[in-house]
């Protein structure tokens, strides 16, 4: 009977292919909080230290439901072992789970296994500071990266570089309404906040809300909080954190009125912040009588309106649509004041042929097919810099929006710019930046023309001019000559016409000399 049950036990190994000592081919240790996996060969020195603690154990009652855990797979030939290694650091003691029982490492297994590398990660799980973020009372858990030094069993301080993977994959949105803030298990010593788009820096602080309040688009964003921890007395672990989370911002649209001395022929600014890039705006205010492209400008949307010259003082109300004609379509108001302004009034005497000439409908609608399609079309960012230069120096004979009469009959119009008295053949320099968009001789009433886009709908005109130094297309810079006065088309005298205009709505000329936007 015996040996038939010998034969029989025989037959099986051999059937299974299985040995008595089987050989431990390698082992699998799987980090149960971050998931990572380590391989480690079975004949290395690192997996004779994992066996070893697995094979002196005592059987133990305690539980281990919150200790540091990593899964050991223990591979050989024909099967695999499972075993999960249990690690109480504050305690100095590690526990092996097997089929649901647990058993206590002996202490001098343990210190090896504590020692080990592969598993140094229980050092910071145990001592790296909790963080997460508050989002209106819901705990979020980001990817956090650390340079962390702590102190090990054998109260040595060792360094340690790695990443926690985020545990949320929520959709963090602010609004400007929400609660949210980066919370600590131990307030840090210090903590710098920063904001990036596209990889750019944008904003930097120490508070995160305000720093995400300083952001004036709307979109996807990346913030980076990185925080220090000192080392001090007793203390067993120090170093660094950086926390790393994505956060959408869907603000409503901020308008401001810019500009503060708002007069009539003044170019009033009006910039718009917390923008998504498929929203469109427009602004509807009394004042301005013509439709007005938004631009954008230092990541703003941005409006260069003309105040109308005949505009009353008062207080007018601006609104500015948001989504005109869509889905969630609303409108911001603000007001802004018009300040009073008087303009001067010119008295004007010229021969009746040169009179009849300018008011000829020939020159009119010359000037009407010329000159004011080549203020039509605006580049879509700032071209000029810094504030403007007079583009030459000579005496002012007629202001900006003076009242005329020519031969005692008052003109439809004002004067559209400042005629600035020189000697023929003066040089004419650019006065900021910018592309000529016209440049021609032989006009019946400005004469010989330039006219510059120095972009976002901001023009200067040249008329009268003796002659002319640019070409169509050119790009100039400030102090660039253009020209030389003269007194060509309808002119009483060597001067230059110079005029500021928003496409064709001339404006203030002196205003751009103070700076416009920056």
């Amino acid at each position: 009977m015996n040996k038939k049950v010998i034969i029989l036990l025989l037959s099986l190994l051999l059937i299974t292919g299985c040995s008595i000592n089987e050989k431990v081919t390698e082992i699998e240790a799987i980090n149960l909080s971050n998931g990572e996996k380590i391989v480690l060969p079975g004949d290395s020195e690192h997996a004779a230290v994992i066996l070893k603690a697995l094979n002196n154990n005592d059987k133990t009652d305690i539980s281990v439901a919150k200790l540091t855990a990593f899964e050991i797979n223990v591979k050989k030939d024909s099967k695999t072992n499972y075993y999960k290694l249990n690690f109480d650091v504050p305690n100095k003691s590690i526990y092996v789970t097997e089929n649901g029982k647990n058993f206590k490492v002996n202490d001098g297994a343990a210190k090896q296994l504590f020692l080990n590398e592969n598993f140094s990660y229980v050092y910071i799980d145990n001592t790296l500071y909790d963080s997460y973020i508050d989002y209106n009372g819901e705990n979020y858990f980001p990817e956090i990266g650390y340079d962390w030094t702590y102190k090990n069993i054998d109260g040595h301080y060792t360094k340690k570089e790695g990443i926690i993977k985020s545990k949320s994959n929520e959709e963090i949105v602010y609004t400007g309404n929400e609660s949210l803030d980066i919370k600590y298990e131990k307030q840090p010593d210090s903590q710098v906040i920063r904001v990036f788009s596209q990889g750019n820096p944008i904003s930097t602080g120490k508070n995160l809300q305000e720093v995400l309040n300083n952001l004036t688009v709307d979109g996807e964003y990346d913030v980076e909080c990185q925080t220090q921890w000192l080392l001090k007395d007793n203390s067993n672990s120090y170093g660094n954190q950086t926390v790393r989370f994505t956060v959408s911002i869907d603000k409503p649209a901020d308008v401001t009125v810019i500009t503060k001395d708002n007069y009539p022929g003044n170019i009033l600014l009006v910039s718009v912040d917390n923008l998504n890039l498929d929203e469109t705006v427009s602004i509807k205010t009394e004042p301005v009588k013509v439709p007005i492209d938004m631009y954008t400008y230092k990541g703003r949307g941005m409006f260069v309106c003309p105040v109308d010259l005949y505009a009353a003082s008062g207080t007018y109300d601006l609104n500015a649509i948001i989504n005109e004609g869509k889905v969630g379509e609303y409108t911001v108001a603000k007001s802004f004041e018009v300040k009073e302004k008087s303009f001067k009034t010119q008295y004007l005497t010229v021969s009746e042929e040169m009179n009849e000439t300018n008011n000829d409908n020939t020159a009119i609608y010359e000037f009407a097919q010329l000159v004011k399609p080549a203020r039509t079309n605006s580049a879509p960012e700032k071209l000029w810099e810094g504030t403007f230069i007079m583009p030459v120096e000579g005496r002012l004979t007629t202001d900006f929006a003076e009242i005329r009469f020519v031969n005692n009959e008052q003109s439809s119009s004002r004067h559209s710019g400042l005629d600035l008295a020189a000697p023929i053949g003066t040089e004419i320099k650019a006065p900021n930046n910018g592309i000529v968009t016209f440049a021609m001789e032989g006009l019946l009433s400005p004469g010989n023309t330039v006219v510059i886009d120095h972009g976002m709908g901001l023009f200067t005109s040249y008329y009268h001019l003796d002659s002319i130094s640019v070409n169509k297309g050119d790009k100039v810079k400030k102090g660039d000559i253009i020209g030389t006065v003269g007194t060509t088309g309808f002119s009483t005298g060597p001067h230059l016409h110079y005029a500021v205009s928003i496409y064709n709505t001339y404006v203030n000329p002196y205003q751009t000399l103070s700076g416009i936007i920056d």
